[in-house]
């Protein structure tokens, strides 16, 4: 063994690991269940079918090839699963798709929870306590372990996106100083003195090439790196940010939502008082030279009566910011 190949070790690895995966699921235990899922999360459909039992996933039936996945008993030692598969249908044919990437999933069983439950604080020993709702969630690491009302019952999930209800709250206080930062640093024309002002040290990121500063509600890039201005600016919030407050101080009269893509799935911020910046020469609005790209949370909207080119147009009032990008516009 000591002399085989690096991608041999990997193969013989991931063989074991689909071995002790399917022997779980033979044994029905839910313990062991766990133990699998924790020592390597699915990724792919598969990999959860080879822990959990076979989902019988029918790509000729249009509800089973995009999903969600919606089984009982799928094995021994699983009451239910219920899975929502990451398929892009518009760049993909799902109906094509054998093994999806998965979004999230949801295991029930009705009994081993604290035997289960150990596994996870063995794997993860530092546990978070959330609240979902009403329901209380132990969070080890990806994974999201809560009781079921039945005694000996529990409920395992895994998203691959974090959820809302485990990224932090803001206070009221936290989220003017946010929307304030953002205002000030655009005023200054995003440089990085401001930005570091406002958000504190900006750090190299190789992995991403961008400057970066990193929060439990926020991640902030700014590339080039090193720069003293950026040619890109981009906040993305874990926790959406109200737009009520920063769109005024950015200088945008008529705030509307339209989609920018041709899909019509994108929700942007633009300024009916001004279809085009004479500034940048986009359809987007404009702050010291930078084009500003506010995406927002599509949930909640109001559909107006008003249309622009390619695209309806949405009220702004309630908007939640996800993503908030200034970049330079291109010149010919």
């Amino acid at each position: 063994m000591k002399n085989a190949p690096a991608a041999g070790i990997a193969i013989l690895a991931g063989l074991l690991a689909l071995t002790g995966a399917a022997n779980a699921a033979k044994a029905g235990n839910p313990a062991q269940v766990v133990a699998a899922l924790a020592a390597k999360p699915p990724q792919v459909l598969s990999e959860l079918e080879a822990v959990v039992g076979p989902l019988h996933r029918d790509t000729a039936k249009w509800e089973d090839a995009v999903g969600p996945l919606r089984r009982l008993s799928p094995g021994p030692g699983v009451a239910r699963v219920d899975v929502e598969l990451a398929i892009d249908v518009f760049h993909q044919d799902p109906q094509k798709v054998q093994d999806p990437s998965l979004k999230r999933w949801d295991l029930d069983f009705l009994s081993g929870r604290e035997a289960s439950r150990r596994r996870l604080a063995e794997r993860f020993p530092k546990a978070q306590e959330l609240r979902d709702g009403g329901r209380r969630v132990l969070r080890f690491g990806d994974f999201y372990y809560s009781e079921l009302d039945v005694e000996g019952s529990f409920r395992l999930t895994w998203y691959r996106d974090e959820p809302l209800f485990a990224i932090p709250l803001r206070s009221e206080g936290e989220t003017a100083k946010l929307v304030n930062d953002i205002a000030a640093v655009a005023k200054a024309g995003f440089s990085r003195q401001a930005v570091t002002a406002r958000f504190g040290a900006l750090t190299h990121d190789p992995r991403r090439e961008v400057d970066a500063v990193r929060s439990a509600t926020w991640d902030l890039e700014f590339s080039p790196p090193g720069a003293a201005k950026p040619e890109r600016f981009t906040i993305s919030f874990e926790r959406p940010l109200p737009s009520r407050d920063l769109l005024p101080q950015l200088g945008i009269e008529r705030p509307a939502v339209h989609a920018g893509d041709t899909h019509l799935q994108s929700r942007t911020i633009i300024d009916l008082a001004h279809r085009m910046s004479l500034e940048t020469g986009y359809p987007l609005p404009a702050v010291a030279g930078y084009v500003i790209d506010i995406s927002v949370d599509p949930k909640g909207l109001v559909e107006t009566s008003e249309h622009v080119p390619g695209s309806p147009v949405w009220s702004a009032d309630g908007s939640q910011i996800v993503s908030f990008a200034a970049f330079l516009p291109r010149r010919e």
